[in-house]
């Protein structure tokens, strides 16, 4: 069950979000919260026709158009054409407390909008994942580098996912010494009080009832990694009778068609197609044993330093991770106790591990994970305490645009008493 949270007051005052695709699950989540917290939100976003076809903005959202994943060419034009509708709602801007970006072209758009409706309020940006167009020693590497430190000058705020990103990213490689606020991957509180979470069992109660079932590997959310598809159907096809992988989502780098003939080889393989967050998410977790927490896909950069959702749902579901040693992930995994780490190579460390497994080991690890404090996996207090943050900075800025407007007139009038 979650634990008892006494109702806080709400907040007062108005997000401008800028979003990369509105029917994305971070960005539906993080509106939700705002929103939930007492926040007005006026979005200004984009779509991504990849998944969620039927969601409807359940806030006031102005439609800017549709783009594609690393189409930043594509993405240019449709910023550009943005801007007559950035234009068209001045006034709105002028009015909202503070703007919230997600990703680098938001962002830029974001400060566009601020200039545009004369506005002096804070511009937070958020990094969810440092793109592969940010690494590397090429031009267009450097230039998108040189970019971003532009931005991130202007900007009051940077939020990120993960503490990597800091360490390895924004601090080496980009200088950045302004503000950092810290906002994991948890569940939402709403989320959470939907679903509920299983209760803390010992051991013994966690064993299940018919020991003669396969392990269940869940992998679930945006399935973007090819490598983790094809390690995945290796091992489903070296473990028939001991391993089932079950995956909910949608596969966004391989496609669909090819995702499909892929599993279509593995009869312990499931695809049951995309699922609602968090409607479905107890029914998923519930159905697997062992949460599939690795990513490959931009192995040495952003897969080693993220922390994935999954950590954090499975965490809260009781569900054992499976985990990349030397990774951000793996580092999270063995500080809370969560699961098990694996180096090379791969496919035969987690055959072996597989192999070993016992309904007594998963047990034990299930009750502790159980036992950790829901805290570790669900944003109780995070989300309201980013939003205080900035409250205050855009108090801050508010009463130091008063006291500069305050000392313009009062200079004006002293100067024209000298000039009597």
């Amino acid at each position: 069950m979650t634990e008892n949270v006494k109702e806080p007051d709400q907040l007062t005052g108005t997000v401008a979000f800028f979003g990369h695709d509105w029917a994305e699950s971070t960005v539906i989540k993080r509106v939700r919260a705002f929103s939930e917290l007492g926040l007005q939100v006026i979005g200004f976003s984009f779509r991504r026709e990849k998944f969620n076809q039927d969601f409807v903005p359940f806030w006031e959202n102005h439609h800017l158009g549709t783009t594609e994943d690393r189409a930043y060419g594509r993405r240019l034009l449709k910023l550009l054409q943005a801007l007559p509708t950035l234009v068209r709602q001045r006034r709105k801007l002028r009015e909202a407390t503070f703007f919230y970006a997600r990703n680098i072209d938001m962002c830029a758009l974001a400060l566009l909008a601020r200039s545009l409706s004369r506005s002096s309020a804070p511009v937070v940006y958020e990094v969810l994942d440092v793109q592969r167009i940010f690494i590397g020693s090429k031009l267009r590497n450097r230039i998108f580098r040189w970019l971003e430190r532009r931005l991130l000058d202007r900007c009051a705020l940077l939020v990120v996912s993960s503490p990597g990103f800091v360490t390895q990213y924004f601090k080496p490689v980009q200088n950045y010494r302004g503000r950092i606020f810290l906002l994991e991957n948890k569940i939402s509180f709403a989320q959470a009080e939907a679903v509920g979470r299983p209760a803390d069992l010992a051991p013994g109660q966690c064993r299940p009832a018919d020991q003669s079932r396969k392990w269940t590997i869940g992998w679930f959310g945006t399935l973007r990694c090819p490598k983790s598809l094809d390690i995945l159907c290796s091992l489903a096809e070296r473990l028939p009778e001991t391993v089932e992988i079950y995956m909910r989502g949608y596969p966004t780098e391989t496609g669909m068609e090819y995702f499909q003939e892929a599993i279509a080889e593995h009869p312990n393989m499931i695809y049951d197609g995309e699922y609602r967050n968090p409607d479905d998410l107890s029914a998923i977790y519930e159905r697997v044993h062992l949460t599939w927490a690795f990513d490959f896909l931009d192995e040495g950069t952003n897969s080693k330093w993220l922390l994935p959702n999954r950590v954090y749902e499975g965490g809260f579901f009781g569900s054992v991770a499976l985990a990349a040693k030397d990774t951000q992930t793996g580092e999270k995994v063995r500080e809370l106790g969560l699961g098990y780490n694996f180096d090379g190579p791969l496919l035969d460390n987690l055959t072996a591990f597989l192999k070993w497994y016992s309904w007594d080991e998963h047990s034990a690890r299930r009750s502790h994970i159980l036992a950790l404090p829901t805290q570790e996996f669900c944003d109780l207090y995070d989300t309201r305490d980013l939003c205080e943050s900035i409250l205050e900075l855009a108090a801050r800025k508010g009463a130091g645009r008063a006291s500069h407007q305050h000392s313009t007139a009062l200079r004006a009038r002293t100067e024209d008493g000298a000039g009597d």
